[in-house]
């Protein structure tokens, strides 16, 4: 297309900024203006290399190409066709194609400003932030890659200011004005006085009141970024402009997609937030009862898919929330690494301990029985609660009683050698117990041993395994660990493991290769 262009040789940036007016546009269309512009301005950056152009005494030229760059954004933003996800029949080829010859010219542009990227106007930037989120249907590799280095040549100033002034005030605040909830109030503190119910909204559910679900997705990604780029100090002063967006979207039932891209969001809030921020202005009770129902989306009401990828990330956010670690954040919510908080060396606080007694008893146990027959979600339960046990330590003894039946009930399932990484979560999670609530274990010894044993057992049984199977052999080392570990808890207790196993081994010789340490 580049070589079908021919630019003259008195073409100037004024020439190329007049070019992207409006009639210019019409008259050829979009495409091809932006083509047009491309090779335009590979000239006039070719000139200024040449010595034709005096950059630091000609502010004209500036100022034309930083118009030419704001046109640029302008066309290139991924504007929907304000159907709904489900029948969204936007052109996403020609979106994409756009914007990758767009900001191929913007990356090209600033090499004739002695400033660079930061000397584009904030709107410009604000539209860029749209293309930093590489799953978005609008986006390439490249786009993703060049719209991010152009946004990092920013100052932390500027930055600053883009993010509460351009993209929080101005920009997303009228956009989530009609879909806020009624826990918060239009400044971003808590309401009160709570009237409607937090759901609500769902009747609402129009292109004119939710906007940043329809025409305008982008959206998300632009607040995205800039919950990414911002940090503690910067939060402590401006809270209140991002909890409304965020609430928000946490509120949003549908699509999963969303759900999750929200929960991930909220862990990079949190992770932010000074300590005790939240739980001073009162708004950790709210965020708690934002996230907190997205535990219940089980199957079947939730396809499994869907529940598996929603309980991936609201577990995690839940569990940061009462001051312990999770896992990582994964890059289908943010394409940029963020590591967990760590919560060792911390003590728990009363609001911590309930938020955690919550996540168990209405959360993992109720999730665990109604949908036991999920053997993924199934790991996933058994994930979170080892994340819990082993922050909580001896604390977490009193939930031993519900969880050792449910491990073992895991561990003795016929069928549950047909996915082994679930296993290998339930030995885990009883490897925690083990390790963190070991004064209680021997009242436990015979539950455990059976857990032990059965599993063992249906693993040497499973004529599905190969015998390279990596899992299956982790699998097959962490039951002996656990063996080693229930031995040396009875021995520290003067209790003879070995009266119990021996029996067992007689009995079925292949058990002396589990209970090695009972031997």
């Amino acid at each position: 297309m580049l070589s079908h262009v021919v630019v003259p040789d008195d073409t100037t940036a004024q020439d190329v900024k007049e070019f992207l007016s409006e009639d210019g546009k019409k008259s050829l269309g979009q495409m091809a203006a932006l083509w047009a512009t491309h090779a335009g301005i590979l000239k006039i950056v070719r000139d200024v290399k040449n010595g034709k152009h005096d950059m630091d005494d000609d502010d004209n030229l500036s100022s034309a190409l930083i118009d030419v760059a704001d046109c640029i954004s302008i066309i290139i933003l991924p504007v929907c066709d304000g159907a709904s996800p489900e029948d969204d029949t936007t052109d996403y080829v020609a979106l994409r194609e756009k914007a990758d010859i767009g900001i191929a010219t913007i990356e090209e542009l600033i090499k004739a400003l002695p400033g660079g990227a930061s000397q584009l106007q904030a709107s410009t930037h604000l539209r860029l932030a749209a293309f930093t989120w590489p799953k978005d249907p609008w986006m390439s590799g490249a786009m993703f890659a060049r719209s991010c280095a152009l946004l990092n040549d920013l100052e932390p100033q500027a930055r600053a200011r883009l993010i509460t002034e351009d993209i929080l005030t101005s920009f997303l605040r009228p956009l989530f004005s009609k879909s806020r909830p009624a826990a918060i109030t239009a400044s971003g503190r808590k309401a009160e006085f709570v009237e409607e119910s937090r759901y609500d909204s769902v009747a609402n559910e129009s292109p004119e009141t939710k906007p940043w679900k329809y025409a305008h997705r982008y959206a998300v990604t632009v607040f995205a970024w800039a919950v990414q780029q911002t940090d503690s100090e910067l939060l402590q002063k401006h809270w209140p402009l991002y909890t409304p967006v965020l609430l928000t979207l946490l509120d949003e039932p549908a699509p999963a997609a969303l759900k999750v891209r929200a929960l991930g969001l909220f862990r990079v809030f949190w992770k932010r937030c000074p300590a005790d921020l939240m739980q001073q202005t009162g708004l950790a009770e709210v965020f708690e009862q934002a996230v907190f129902p997205a535990v219940l989306y089980l199957p079947s009401l939730t396809p499994a898919e869907e529940s598996l990828k929603i309980l991936g990330a609201a577990y995690p956010a839940l569990v940061e929330m009462a001051g312990l670690a999770a896992g990582s954040i994964d890059d289908y919510v943010l394409p940029f690494e963020c590591h967990s908080p760590d919560g060792g060396g911390r003590q728990l606080t009363e609001a911590q301990r309930k938020l955690l007694d919550k996540i168990i008893r209405e959360g993992v146990i109720v999730g665990y029985h109604h949908a036991k027959e999920h053997i993924r979600i199934v790991g996933l339960l058994c994930e979170t609660l080892a994340w819990i046990v082993n922050g909580m330590g001896i604390l977490a003894v009193k939930y031993l009683k519900d969880i050792v039946p449910m491990a073992s009930e895991i561990l003795t399932d016929p069928f549950g050698t047909k996915h082994p990484p679930t296993l290998l979560s339930a030995v885990q999670l009883l490897q925690a117990m083990l390790r963190k609530c070991w004064p209680r274990i021997p009242h436990y010894c015979n539950e455990i041993l059976k857990a032990l044993t059965l599993s063992w057992l249906n693993i040497k049984d499973e004529d599905s395994f190969h015998s390279d199977d990596l899992t299956v052999s982790e699998l097959k080392s962490e039951l002996v660990k656990s063996a080693d570990m229930l031995s040396a808890i009875m021995k520290a207790t003067r209790s003879d493991l070995s009266e119990r196993v021996n029996p067992l081994i007689e009995k079925e010789p292949e058990l002396s290769k589990l209970f090695r340490a009972a031997n």
